[in-house]
């Protein structure tokens, strides 16, 4: 080998070593973005979650938190929304950490999830006052078909509170 071709060889190796190293500092930077911690009393955590709540004239969830698991509250509509989804927001207040934690990801980054979510579906409880809970599953394109909406509103077993939405 050649004393050009080492050179050559040794350039491009660097060059591939700064583009790796790019890559992961922009990686690094994009998830810290998604990510907010915010150390705050249960007053100004539970006027936040107020806000939002208010956005969505306090329209019940699209999904509730169970002790068994996630349980799927309503059927998706049949049409998808007119426009696309932005973002999916999670806000999440630790009772014992006194802590309003922000994530905001976007959407386009949900729906490269190809696998379902399991749910619980919950039917109408007015048939004789019993709840009939059956295993189902939903996708991303399914919640994306309530469009901007309220998802999860509930409260965490450790006391905490766990509100997700979408725009």
């Amino acid at each position: 080998m050649t004393k050009n071709q080492k050179t050559v060889l040794f350039v491009v190796i660097g060059v591939v070593v700064m583009l790796i190293v790019a890559v992961a500092a922009v990686g690094v930077f994009a998830v810290r973005s998604m990510f907010d911690n915010i150390a705050t009393d249960q007053a100004t955590a539970t006027k936040t979650m107020d806000d939002v709540r208010a956005k969505f004239a306090h329209a019940m969830p699209v999904l509730e938190l169970q002790p068994g698991g996630v349980t799927l509250s309503r059927r998706p509509p049949d049409t998808p929304p007119p426009g696309k989804l932005k973002t999916l927001h999670v806000l999440h207040w630790s009772v014992h950490e006194s802590r309003l934690s922000r994530i905001e990801v976007p959407f386009w980054l949900v729906r490269m999830r190809d696998s379902p979510i399991d749910v619980i579906y919950q039917s109408d409880p007015d048939a004789g006052g019993l709840r009939v809970r059956t295993p189902s599953t939903v996708h991303v394109s399914d919640i994306e078909r309530f469009g901007p909406a309220l998802l999860v509103d509930g409260d965490m077993p450790d006391g905490g509170h766990l509100l997700v939405w979408s725009d």
